[in-house]
């Protein structure tokens, strides 16, 4: 009877694996093909038949409209399914991963005679809180329990190059190139606990990229030329259904030839539009095939350096550099990561099998979770005991065991002990006799054998040494080199400032932040903008939960949303009104609950999270906000130019140089005719948008420094003229040393804060010179337009010109008061920026 998960499975894109965890090590389970991994595919020829695995992938090929692949990228896109014609039916990405696990699950059936009723499934490190949410649902229907538990893909493959490796402390950087994602973690191993220290990488950067861009760059073409198919493009898909997914399949399999030939030829029949089809032949070669791969290539290895430079090493902080993933086994993608200059710099390690040991490491984490144990209720006269001990440990010694007992009947547990015994134990083992509170609750702690599982019993006796019977009074617990620490957040949680709470200023505020140890809870108060009124019932505020380290809150993931009306409050709610938002999220699937409490009215509301809601785009949007982007991206390379902003430039080129945006619009034209490409598309799109805004930033520094400097400039002129003292020439020193320490460091936000503080100096320096009314005069007149009624703001402009043909400064400080009042609320404030010469 097992009493930890044991199974671990690697649900992929492109092959999914289950391996399991026994007290003599770990292997993968083998499936009716006699291999170690299963294709990601599903295939329905008719009604109630479904086929899973090797069969369905080579049917995407000859009956595409019954049989597809790689849907893991759509997980958590709403309205995303798969239609299956013959059969009648669509299917989710969910509902098509569940038959995945289910046909693991039958895998592993064959093998011990039942289906194991949990497993631990890994997910990309880089997926969102929607997606691992789909990945636990997919779960749920394929019958592995409603709170599978989720660990992250490198963090499996650290776990599985962990349990070799003999050092104490290591620091090791995961490279997991997959079908559909691409993640970059760098793992610490310290005293036998592995930890997640920093994560970088990208959900939909895998190899069904490279695939397609085989076949849009070089087979299309070719088909289009030789054999005379004008309109053979991905955009006219549908029209091309079969030929699209045999020239899809056979770009994939002579990639994974290429990892051991020089060249490939490629042959296909494809149809001809007329009924009839037409022999295809190609001869693909590594060096085309490397050309075409090395701008994904190049992006990955840009992420490796991400996520060093955000844990702050350098590549001689790492020990090694884990290649998981089929990609790895590239030979152009080795070469380019060994390359001490255009690769990471950190040696390579490519020991493990780099297709299963995903698997197998998840299914060396399931060892250390216990399967979940039904509580029986205790009978009258009966004693039952609820326990609490690690899986695994590290250590053998000073093993924490804690528990709690229950009985039908009522009794005083002072007069009861329990002894732990491990009589096979080597030496054997015998606890001390350890009281229990009067709640029943005791903690005690166990040896173990190193390098086994040892396995105690639980001995009740009262106060006469009477031994009681008890239910549930076994437990093991395993010795094991390595086991996984604290799981880690992999995307930053918090709310957008908007429609009615805090600062509406559409930035991002953080409340649980990339890094942070899980289980975490975090309650942040804020205040409201608007009133709740119920005379007002369409009024609402809106608090959007997002996921994403962008400071713009549209440049994140929305993954719920918190709604508070007039009519779920009891009173009206004023404005300036305290909301203490809480965010809690679990350990093992990483489910979220965020609720928002009002002390004025003492009540609590809950948000709405996106399990599986987030919506893709439709493509005509996508082409919008895609010219947009290339449009801007020209504008802004103007701009650098013209204030010669060299980080900006270089930014710019980089783009370039990573065809950026060519491969964008190729994603974007996708995405008439592909979900996944829809969901690629728009995540890509973000990036980019917040890629360009940074860039932007830059080129507004130089502007901005020379304006701080200019103003400061302007001080010093006004402090002759007023005739400054000691104190104003302090301050402008200040303010001098300040724009000087900002230096090559200075951020937008940092130059905009010391101009304001400035030209408040520059505003006071002004209002003690003779002049300062004549200036603010004529701004009131400029905002004329703005005052109401017009006519006293008429009759007061006239009497102001005639004190300025006077001379008199008191008359016409009379008439700026009159003027001011005319104007709508802010309007003087901004009179007297625009006195001073402040933006």
């Amino acid at each position: 009877m097992r009493e930890t998960i044991d199974f671990g499975i690697d649900l992929g894109t492109t092959n999914s694996a289950i391996a399991v965890a026994e007290d003599d090590g770990v292997r993968v389970i083998k499936n009716n093909d006699g291999w170690d991994c299963t294709p990601s595919a599903v295939w329905m020829p008719k009604e109630g038949v479904i086929h899973v695995g090797r069969r369905a992938r080579e049917r995407t090929e000859d009956d595409p409209e019954n049989a597809y692949a790689e849907f893991k990228l759509e997980m958590g896109a709403a309205g995303a399914h798969r239609r299956f014609g013959r059969a009648g039916v669509s299917l989710t990405p969910e509902q098509l991963s569940a038959e995945v696990l289910k046909s693991l699950r039958q895998d592993a059936a064959h093998e011990y005679g039942y289906q194991p009723e949990a497993a631990v499934i890994t997910v990309p490190a880089s997926f969102a809180m929607n997606q691992n949410n789909a990945t636990s649902a997919a779960a749920a229907l394929a019958g592995l329990g409603e709170h599978c538990p989720l660990v992250q893909e490198p963090t499996a493959a650290a776990i599985a190059y962990g349990v070799q490796d003999a050092s104490d402390s290591a620091r090791w950087m995961v490279f997991d190139f997959g079908g559909g994602t691409f993640d970059a973690a760098v793992m610490s191993k310290r005293d036998g606990e592995l930890q997640l220290i920093q994560h970088a990488g990208d959900p939909y950067l895998g190899g069904k990229l490279i695939d397609w861009a085989v076949v849009d760059d070089l087979l299309a073409p070719a088909v289009r030329r030789d054999l005379g198919l004008t309109d053979f493009t991905r955009s006219n898909q549908q029209r091309w259904l079969k030929n699209f997914a045999r020239l899809k399949l056979a770009a994939e399999n002579a990639k994974i030839e290429l990892s051991r030939k020089p060249s490939v030829e490629i042959y296909a029949d494809l149809e001809d539009g007329s009924g009839g089809t037409e022999p295809f032949e190609f001869t693909l070669t590594r060096g085309a095939l490397d050309d075409l791969a090395l701008p994904f290539y190049t992006r990955a290895v840009r992420l490796c350096r991400d996520a060093l430079a955000q844990s702050s090493l350098r590549p001689d902080h790492i020990d090694r550099l884990l290649l998981v993933g089929g990609a790895t086994l590239s030979p152009g993608l080795r070469d380019l990561l060994a390359d001490p200059v255009d690769g990471p710099g950190i040696q390579l390690d490519h020991s493990q099998d780099a297709t299963t040991v995903v698997a197998r490491g998840a299914a060396v984490f399931a060892r250390s979770v216990r399967l979940p144990k039904k509580q029986r209720q205790a009978a009258p006269g009966e004693f039952t005991v609820d326990l609490n001990y690690p899986a695994q440990s590290v250590d053998t010694t000073g093993i924490p065991v804690s528990g709690r007992l229950g009985s039908g009947s009522t009794v005083d547990w002072t007069r009861y002990a329990v002894t732990l015994s491990n009589p096979e134990g080597q030496p054997p083992f015998r606890g001390p006799r350890t009281g229990l509170s009067p709640d029943g609750s005791f903690y005690t702690e166990v040896a173990i054998d190193a390098g086994t599982r040892s396995r105690f019993t639980v001995e009740l006796t009262d106060d006469s040494g009477t031994r009681q019977k008890l239910t549930g009074d076994t437990l093991s617990i395993g010795h094991a080199a390595v086991v996984p620490g604290d799981a880690v957040l992999t995307g930053t949680l918090g709310i957008g400032r908007a429609n009615g709470i805090g600062a509406a200023d559409g930035t991002f505020d953080p409340l649980l932040r990339k890094g942070t140890a899980l289980p975490a809870m975090v309650t942040k108060t804020y205040r409201t903008t608007i009133p709740l009124r119920r005379s007002e019932p369409d009024a609402v505020i809106r608090i959007p939960l997002l996921e994403g380290e962008r400071r713009r809150a549209d440049r994140n993931t929305r993954v719920g949303l918190l709604e508070i009306r007039p009519r779920d409050v009891r009173i009206d709610l004023p404005a300036e009104s305290e909301v203490e938002v809480t965010f809690e999220i679990q350990a093992s699937n990483r489910e979220v609950l965020v609720t928002a409490y009002i002390p004025l009215v003492q009540q609590e509301f809950e948000a709405t999270i996106n399990r599986s809601e987030l919506l893709p785009p439709q493509h005509p949007e996508l082409v919008d906000r895609l010219r947009e982007l290339e449009q801007r991206a020209l504008d802004l390379r103007e701009q650098a130019d013209e204030v010669y902003a060299d980080q900006a430039r270089t930014e710019l080129e980089d783009l370039t140089e990573q065809n950026t945006l060519p491969q964008l619009r190729k994603e974007v034209d996708a995405a008439a005719v592909d979900t996944g490409a829809a969901v690629t598309s728009d995540r890509r799109i973000r990036d980019l948008e917040a890629q360009l805004d940074d860039i932007e930033e830059s080129i507004q520094i130089p502007e901005l420094q020379r304006e701080l400097w200019d103003l400061l400039s302007t001080c010093e002129t006004n402090i002759e003229q007023v005739g400054g003292g000691p104190s104003d020439r302090r301050e402008l020193q200040k303010l001098r040393d300040r724009a000087s320490s900002l230096g090559d460091e200075a951020t937008p936000a940092d130059l905009k804060r010391l101009i304001k503080k400035a030209a408040a100096f520059h505003v006071e320096l002004l209002r003690r010179s003779d002049s300062w009314e004549f200036l603010v005069f004529t701004s009131l007149v400029e905002a004329r337009d703005e005052m109401y009624p017009p006519g006293q703001a008429d009759a007061a402009i006239f009497e102001g010109r005639r004190a300025v043909a006077a001379g008199d400064r008191e008359a016409l400080a009379q008439v700026n008061n009159r003027l001011r009042q005319l104007l709508p609320p802010g309007g003087a404030d901004a009179v007297d920026r625009k006195t001073g010469g402040v933006k």
